[in-house]
C-alpha cells in the first residue's frame, strides 16, 4: 500500500472559469471576457492542487467522474502528482461541470449542484464513492467534505477509528462529521444560506460568537468562521478570537475558500497551533486571490511566508 501525507474526500469538478473585463453585468447587458480556462475545481479538487503546490503528497476520492470530466481530471492531476486513481468513472454520467463568472469582488456560479444532491435525497441515486478505509489509513491527515451523506460520515468514522486527524467544512454543528474533527472551517456564505439564524449583518460579531458557542456544544475542534476580506472569528470551547484579513490586490476570489481549507489541512499536517492555523490559512487564501486561474498558478509556500512576514513588520 502506497502511503501519502494527505487524503481528501469530497467534490471534484470541471470548472469553466471566465475572468470578466469589468463588473458582473446587469440582466440584458454586455460584459467582455478577459480570460477563460477549463480546469479541475471544486472544494476538494482545488484543495488538492494547492496542497500539491505546497509540496504535499495527496490522494483524492469523492464524486464520480463522467464522460466530460474524466480525461481532464486524470490528465491534470497526473501532471502534478496527485493520486486520483480511486475516483470512479461512470460512462453514462456527464460529470460535474460548473461555469463561473469572476470579477475582482464577486464570483457567480452556474451548475447543477442542486440536482446532483436532489438525485440522492429524492431518488436514491448516488454519484460518489464509498470511502476506502485502507486509503484513509495510508494518510497522516485528511480533509473531508461533509456533502455526501452517510458516506461522508463513514469517512469521518474511519478517521476517528484509525486516529487520522481531519479538517471539514461548511456543515451544521450537530452533523456527525463535525463531532470528531480537529478543525472545522465555516464560510459566511454557508451561514447565510443554511443557518441564517446566525447571519446577523447588523451585529456580525454577536452572531458569530453565538455560532462558535453552538459548535462547542458538539465538538472540541478549532472552529473557524471565515470572513472573506473582513474579519475571521475562531476558537475552541466557545472562545471568540478575531483575525483581520490580509490586504492584497485581488484579481479573483474563485477558489479562495477552497484554498483556506487547504491551508487548514496543511496546518494540521504541520502541527501548527490554533493562531498559526488561522494566520497561515488566511495568508494562503489571500495569495490565491491575487491569481487567475488558480489551477495554473497556485500559491507557493515562499509567497505565503513572505506575506505573513511583511504583514508582521
Amino acid at each position: 500500500m502506497k502511503n501519502y501525507e494527505i487524503y481528501l474526500y469530497g467534490m471534484v469538478t470541471k470548472t469553466n472559469g471566465f475572468l470578466l473585463q469589468g463588473d458582473f453585468p446587469k440582466a440584458d447587458h454586455y460584459c467582455e471576457v478577459k480570460e477563460r480556462y477549463m480546469l479541475p475545481g471544486g472544494e476538494t479538487g482545488t484543495a488538492a492542487i494547492v496542497l500539491a503546490s505546497l509540496g504535499c503528497t495527496v490522494k483524492v476520492d469523492g464524486n464520480y467522474l463522467g464522460k466530460y470530466t474524466r480525461d481532464l481530471t486524470h490528465d491534470f492531476y497526473g501532471k502534478i502528482g496527485v493520486d486520483v486513481s480511486s475516483l470512479h468513472y461512470d460512462p453514462d454520467y456527464d460529470g460535474m461541470d460548473e461555469f463561473v463568472m469572476v470579477d475582482s469582488t464577486t464570483r457567480t456560479n452556474f451548475s447543477t449542484f442542486a440536482s446532483f444532491h436532489a438525485d440522492y435525497w429524492e431518488k436514491g441515486i448516488v454519484r460518489w464513492n464509498t470511502p476506502d478505509e485502507t486509503d484513509i489509513c495510508a494518510a497522516k491527515v485528511a480533509g473531508l467534505d461533509a456533502f455526501f451523506g452517510k458516506e461522508s460520515n463513514l469517512a469521518a468514522e474511519y478517521c476517528r477509528k484509525n486516529n487520522i486527524p481531519y479538517v471539514t467544512i461548511d456543515e451544521r454543528p450537530d452533523n456527525d462529521v463535525i463531532k470528531n474533527a480537529s478543525i472545522v472551517a465555516v464560510s459566511s456564505e454557508y451561514i447565510r444560506d443554511h443557518i441564517s439564524e446566525y447571519h446577523t449583518p447588523e451585529n456580525e460579531k454577536d452572531g458569530k460568537a453565538k455560532l462558535l458557542q453552538k459548535y462547542a456544544e458538539y465538538t472540541n475542534a478549532l472552529v473557524i468562521i471565515t470572513g472573506g476580506g473582513g474579519t475571521t472569528y475562531y476558537g475552541r470551547g466557545g472562545e471568540v478570537k478575531e483575525f483581520s484579513a490580509y490586504k492584497v490586490n485581488v484579481v479573483s476570489t474563485l477558489g479562495a475558500g477552497d484554498t483556506f481549507k487547504a491551508g487548514c489541512v496543511y496546518s494540521l499536517l504541520k502541527g501548527y497551533d490554533d493562531d498559526k492555523v488561522v494566520q497561515f490559512a488566511a495568508a494562503l487564501a489571500a495569495v490565491a486571490c491575487t491569481k487567475f486561474p488558480l489551477g495554473l498558478n497556485p500559491p507557493e509556500l515562499e509567497e505565503v511566508e513572505n506575506l505573513i512576514s511583511k504583514t508582521q513588520k
